[in-house]
């Protein structure tokens, strides 16, 4: 297997974020290999495989509109690339704005694709219904 570029890593993010964004569950779920690993937090028990990985996607995707994604690569090595994110939605329920700030440890296969995601994340959430009591 040929390392993790720079490049390479920064396209992934791209279509992440572009998935993200568009609420794109097909390509977001083609991102992952079919036995990736995602970790949504520290102690959360994986989300496995890439059926499940857009199960997951899909359950988030209904739950929030106008997402904003961005990043900023901090070091890619090996097969290896991490990035800090930042993340902004409205959440269907509440209306609500959330924010998002966090980072993504990614693991790549040969193929390019993500073997292993962990997120580490912390949010906000912004009541913008003013007629709330």
């Amino acid at each position: 297997m040929e390392p993790l570029t720079v490049d390479g890593f920064k396209k992934w993010l791209e279509t992440y974020r572009k998935a993200s964004e568009e609420g794109d569950l097909k390509a977001a779920a083609e991102l992952f290999s079919q036995n990736a690993e995602y970790y949504e937090t520290p102690f959360s028990n994986p989300v496995i495989g890439r059926d499940a990985i857009h199960r997951y996607w899909s359950e988030a995707a209904h739950a929030q509109k106008d997402v904003q994604f961005s990043y900023e690569i901090l070091a890619v090595k090996g097969n290896l690339g991490v990035t800090l994110w930042k993340g902004k939605f409205i959440s269907v329920q509440s209306g609500s704005q959330v924010l998002l700030d966090g980072v993504l440890l990614v693991e790549f296969d040969g193929q390019g694709r993500c073997s292993m995601l962990h997120e580490w994340w912390h949010r906000k959430v912004i009541d913008t219904n003013p007629f709330k009591p």
